[in-house]
């Protein structure tokens, strides 16, 4: 497909893929040096999962200085995992074999797979047919509807750069969600741009609690925005991890990850899906020398300066709620939004959240923070338990998948069509 096809918005997010790469690997590198010595400035645990003492999770603020930014406040957490232990009685003469084996099944399924089968339904009660109820009172049935609920991450390929070319070219719609293998970026894609949707994602914000519930028996002031949102992220070999060995009592290590790249649309989000640019994740799978298999996952983006982005002007309301239900802006909205963003004072936003936490510990002389937990960095923890739960479901969704198959080196014709083509859901 020729560049010229590409829409504006297209063009907008392709021309900021190079500087959100180059800063998703300078955060990557900052992360390593900083996660091997434990310096982070401020480290707080995060989780606690009950009986499971080897799933941890912890978060941290801290500064990075970026080529691109200069000096930059960022947050993040990373988790631990156990994520399978083969059954198999103990021989010593086919543990060579077995590690092997485990070597490479985990090599395939990680590298090649997980990105197809990451997002999955959910078990649902199954709608019967029955006749539609008169109009106007749907809201009175209790019927089973086939609504589809799905957790995890999804991923979509949308463009692509190959090696040692300046084009850009973009994935047929049937392709899309067959995600390349991951070594394919070694030496034939430079990067490649996917669409990751978010599923049952929903902001809700209330500055007095439940104080309003409790003592006035209504729902008080609260911001609650659920929403179909995505993020697009940039892939690339800098965050792709296939390592045999790489250290003792460790066999080998898998793994992945990505830049995030601002949507070009304007959003009701000042931070959360979307717009998280500066920021890049990384999923890795290690084979321990014991059989155990674990998996350690990191977050790390910008820390925001805003929570929300609401416009003052109520046309632009329609455009972001628009977006923010249906998960995308339509296109035959899009040549009347970019007309009036070129008026006067129609990109005017304002946050309601970070000012009122503010406005309530100058008002409480900062009893607000110490007493009732009202803070901007209680704010971002919040938001990285979200991204917490994401990990948690992917990946404990993934391990029945895992389990599924018997041999994942075989040819792709000897595996379920939807692990192939990427429909997992």
């Amino acid at each position: 497909m020729s560049e010229d096809s590409f829409t504006d918005s297209e063009r907008d997010l392709l021309d900021a893929v190079p500087d959100a790469l180059k800063n998703g690997v300078e955060l990557l590198d900052w992360w390593r040096h900083a996660d091997a010595a434990g310096s982070y400035e401020e480290r707080y645990d995060e989780t606690t999962v009950f009986n499971r003492p080897e799933d941890k999770s912890y978060g941290f603020f801290d500064s990075v200085e970026l080529s691109k930014k200069g000096k930059v406040r960022i947050n993040g957490n990373v988790q631990e995992m156990f994520y399978d232990e083969p059954k198999a009685p103990p021989d010593a003469k086919l543990e060579a074999i077995a590690d092997e084996w485990m070597d490479s099944q985990i090599r395939e399924f990680i590298l090649r797979y997980f990105m197809r089968i990451s997002d999955f339904r959910q078990p649902e009660l199954v709608a019967e047919s029955h006749p539609e109820p008169p109009p106007g009172l749907g809201f009175l049935s209790q019927c089973p509807n086939d609504e589809e609920d799905v957790t995890g991450f999804g991923f979509s390929q949308l463009f692509y750069k190959k090696r040692g070319s300046d084009k850009i070219g973009k994935f047929a719609e049937n392709e899309q969600d067959k995600i390349v293998d991951l070594r394919r970026l070694d030496d034939e894609y430079e990067w490649i741009v996917l669409k990751n949707p978010i599923f049952g994602f929903g902001f809700d914000f209330k500055p007095f609690g439940s104080f309003f519930e409790t003592f006035l028996g209504a729902a008080g002031p609260q911001v609650k925005l659920p929403a179909k949102v995505f993020n697009y992220l940039v892939l690339s070999k800098d965050f792709v991890v296939n390592e045999t060995k790489p250290e003792k009592g460790i066999r080998s290590r898998y793994g992945f990850g990505y830049a995030f790249v601002n949507d070009p649309e304007p959003s009701v989000y000042g931070y959360g899906p979307g717009q998280l640019e500066p920021a890049f994740e990384q999923l890795v799978w290690e084979v321990h020398d014991s059989g155990e298999i674990t998996v350690r996952a990191a977050f790390v983006a910008e820390e925001p300066t805003k929570i929300l982005k609401l416009s003052v002007d109520p046309f632009a309301w329609g455009f972001q709620f628009t977006k923010a239900i249906g998960g995308e802006l339509p296109e035959f909205l899009k040549p009347i939004k970019r007309t009036w963003d070129d008026l006067p004072f129609t990109n005017v936003t304002f946050d309601p959240v970070l000012p009122t936490v503010r406005l309530l510990n100058f008002l409480t002389a900062g009893e607000a923070k110490k007493r009732f937990c009202i803070s901007k960095d209680q704010v971002i923890k919040q938001a990285l338990f979200l991204h917490f739960q994401q990990h948690y479901q992917t990946i404990v969704g993934s391990l029945q998948t895992w389990r599924q198959i018997r041999d994942w080196t075989v040819k792709e014709d000897k595996l379920p069509a939807w692990v192939v083509s990427g429909k997992s859901a």
